[in-house]
């Protein structure tokens, strides 16, 4: 087994020195071609990436916390080459991702947990699909199915780099991840109801989500997701992290101060609120009220404090924005007096959709086995029209059949159990991720019933690379317990 401080970590002369001459190369090249500004660009861009890459191998957990800030705070990039198809600043940085298992994977400490297994099936799961878009859809909906697909797989790429990178002990770059991500998810929410309020002239095709007001429509906030339930879902996450980190006083959980949680708490309140998705605010609510229960050390003064906090986006929609209040409680809540008497109403024509799907799956029984093809119903013509179900599980059970859908369910129990049994432990850190990681996904349950959530890829990267930094923090705290005093654990990447 490799010693902990392998890869340069013994000598970081000659790693400063190979950074040093870069950084040298970078001023000479600059000074050399200042008079054509393309070229300088591209090749600063080109050094500064190759900067990335020399770091990242040597420190894995850095690729880490720029792959998923760059996921929470960059919009992709529509040009005119590609028209609506989006391209991802994250998807330039793979290559390095792949450099870095390939370069590492003899220092990997990797070790097959039931989170990953439920991971890989659920994506093996969903793969087997594939074939089925491209026979009964063809190419066109094919290639596209196939592309989405793969912006989902980086959840199993991003856990293994996690996970396989674990340090016996954890470094400074580790102890800045989660207060990183805490940050670009209020910059990221700070933006979303800044373009709610004064839209920003950025040209992209958006989802079509609109408030029906009456003097016209209003876009609901998108942030730079570009679809409001993905982006009330990742607010939500962390407004549920910072909001569970005040009521229990675990701020050094998440690494942030206490003062500065109230204002990011109201800022991603605010997020959640002016995406107007019910399902969002569904699973906010409860991944909270879970997390209280399972906790119990909640501090209810605290917590009267936080549902004061709450009410004040609510305030300033009432106060400033009218019109957008009686829309929130005439349509987006008031709607749900319907539940029973008008099913289809309350859930936005949703009844309707899962009663065809059902007749779907009634006529035709061999969709159940692998579906007609991972996130083709938008867009395919088979059934006539396209199908948005706004509901995962049957999506999932449409669209990949029983193999999709088993291999998610997989996946979801190994992640309840494995939190459930570690939101007990004596650490206060771990129990703090794994209550909240544990509730999280009993609301994602929730939002699941109402939306394909499973599908926001960008926002799964996210939370499957917190599920295995929390998994490495269990995995060095049972290898503590093993330890006898005075020995230093070895292994792990340096």
């Amino acid at each position: 087994m490799k010693s902990a401080t392998s890869f340069g970590a013994e000598n970081p002369r000659p790693f400063a020195l190979g950074l040093a001459a870069l950084a040298i190369a970078t001023g000479g090249v600059s000074a050399t071609v200042s008079s054509h500004g393309i070229y300088l660009t591209l090749i600063c861009a080109g050094l500064l990436y190759a900067m990335l890459a020399i770091v990242s191998v040597r420190e894995p957990i850095i690729f880490v916390i720029f792959f998923l800030a760059v996921l929470i705070v960059l919009p992709p990039l529509f040009l005119g080459l590609t028209g609506e198809t989006p391209i991802y600043v994250s998807s330039f940085l793979l290559p390095i991702a792949f450099a870095i298992v390939c370069v590492r994977w003899s220092d990997f400490q990797f070790h097959v947990d039931p989170i990953a297994k439920g991971l890989f099936l659920f994506l093996f799961g969903t793969a087997a699909s594939l074939p089925f878009a491209w026979w009964f859809s063809g190419p066109a909906i094919a290639v596209p199915s196939l592309l989405r697909w793969l912006m989902l797989a980086q959840t199993f790429l991003l856990y293994v780099l996690v996970r396989g990178g674990m340090r016996a002990r954890p470094g400074r770059a580790e102890k800045w991840l989660i207060p990183i991500l805490i940050i670009a998810a209020v910059m990221g929410a700070g933006y979303g109801i800044y373009d709610f309020i004064w839209p920003v002239p950025i040209p992209h095709p958006a989802a079509p989500q609109f408030l029906y007001l009456p003097n016209g429509l209003l876009r609901r906030a998108q942030g730079v997701l570009y679809e409001s339930s993905s982006f009330g879902n990742l607010c939500g996450f962390f407004l549920a992290v910072t909001a569970a980190a005040f009521m229990v006083r675990r701020e050094k959980a998440i690494g942030v101060s206490i003062k500065f949680l109230p204002p990011f708490i109201l800022i991603l309140a605010g997020a959640v609120i002016v995406a107007f998705s019910r399902s969002s605010w569904a699973n906010t609510l409860v991944t909270l009220m879970v997390f209280g229960l399972l906790t119990r050390r909640t501090r209810w003064r605290r917590t009267l404090v936080l549902f004061a906090a709450l009410a004040v986006p609510l305030v300033v929609l009432a106060v400033y924005f009218p019109e957008v209040w009686n829309y929130f409680l005439g349509y987006r809540l008031g709607s749900l007096s319907l539940l029973f008497s008008d099913p289809n109403s309350a859930s936005s024509g949703r009844y309707n959709v899962w009663t065809q799907i059902f007749t779907i799956l009634y006529n035709f029984p061999h969709y159940f086995l692998l579906g007609v093809g991972y996130k083709t119903l938008p867009f395919t013509r088979l059934f006539g029209q396209e199908i948005v179900t706004d509901n995962g599980f049957l999506n999932l059970l449409l669209e990949t059949g029983i193999l999709g859908l088993g291999g998610f369910l997989v996946f979801l129990y190994s992640t309840l159990k494995s939190f459930w049994k570690l939101s007990s432990s004596p650490n206060p850190r771990i129990s703090f991720w794994a209550a909240i990681l544990f509730s999280f996904w009993c609301g994602q349950c929730v939002q699941l019933l109402a939306a394909d959530a499973y599908t926001y890829w960008r926002n799964m990267v996210v939370y499957v690379s917190l599920m295995a930094l929390v998994m490495n923090w269990a995995e060095r705290e049972e290898m503590r317990a093993r330890q006898p005093r005075g020995v230093l654990t070895q292994g792990g990447l340096g």
